[in-house]
């Protein structure tokens, strides 16, 4: 029923995680397959020394050379046999103890679902701190009303935290790098209605690792943010300021981009003063994690 996709890339410990994670839960009607870029052997060491379970479906692959991750994300959906996927980065892992069992419950309960949307939740790893990515409400309203709005802000989070039927999972476009994933949810929330949000399992998405894309992008982000959108506009033949600002605009569309920004500042200014109050999972338990993996 489910295929868990691992695009590995020089960052055995997360991998090593995921594995950690996913221990422990059950495998019934589930396979494991991962697809490895990085350089060197560090992920299939740990993968060679790893006892997996014996019912589970589990392919390892060293790409060489390396496809790139685009064409990475895009061979292990092609090389999935589940019903669902669910592409895991090396940078996310589960945070429910019933990881697996809750998603296969979910997906049997409601057979004519396409989309599980599960909750995304910020990780500090050194600290432990951590923070909901944004209220299910908001998340709900844009995929419902307006998913072209992903592409101003990506309200769902990673690829991590959606599992979508295999045969209407978009592929992702190559010529993407920073816009890649929303590109691909616009894609697929402009041809499916039947989704549904599992805020009960919930994700972690490490904030500081040095590897991700944010990261690795850093300061050249708005010039490719502003390249991508150009390239967007063409492809999605829509104008909406919600691909960001471009040249022959009125100025209707410059006030209500300064509006979005304030009501996204407040938003955001929400979210981190809430984790004075509440964190979505303890720090205990994301230190515990942390450190089974380190």
């Amino acid at each position: 029923m489910l295929s868990i996709l691992i695009p590995a890339y020089c960052y055995g410990e997360g991998v090593f995680r995921i594995l950690t994670q996913l221990k422990s839960l059950s495998y019934d009607n589930c396979e494991l397959i991962i697809f490895d870029d990085s350089p060197d052997d560090q992920v299939e060491e740990i993968i060679a020394n790893w006892s997996m379970a014996k019912d589970i479906q589990f392919i390892y692959k060293h790409n060489q050379p390396a496809y790139g991750a685009a064409a990475n994300w895009n061979a292990l959906l092609e090389a999935a046999k589940g019903e669902y996927c669910l592409l895991l980065h090396h940078d996310e892992f589960p945070l429910v103890d019933h990881f697996v069992k809750d998603i296969v419950i979910a997906l049997r309960n409601d057979p004519k679902v396409d989309v599980l949307v599960l909750d995304c939740v910020l990780v500090d790893s050194r600290g432990g701190r951590n923070r909901r990515h944004l209220p299910t409400w908001l998340r709900a309203f844009v995929i419902r009303h307006f998913p072209e709005y992903l592409f101003r802000r990506n309200v769902i989070g990673p690829t991590s935290v959606i599992v979508i039927r295999r045969t209407l999972y978009p592929h992702f476009d190559a010529r993407l790098k920073w816009l890649i994933d929303v590109d691909a949810y616009v894609r697929l929330f402009k041809t499916t209605r039947h989704f549904r949000f599992c805020p009960e399992i919930q994700i972690g998405s490490i904030l500081d690792h040095a590897n991700s894309v944010t990261a690795t992008l850093g300061s050249s982000i708005p010039l490719i943010a502003r390249e991508e959108r150009a390239y967007l506009r063409d492809i999605h033949n829509n104008t909406s300021i919600w691909l960001g600002p471009a040249s022959g605009e009125s100025i209707l569309y410059s006030v209500l981009y300064a509006f979005e920004n304030l009501l996204w500042i407040i938003m955001r200014l929400f979210t981190r003063v809430s984790v004075l109050f509440h964190a979505p999972v303890s720090r205990k338990k994301i230190k515990k994690i942390m450190e089974l993996s380190s």
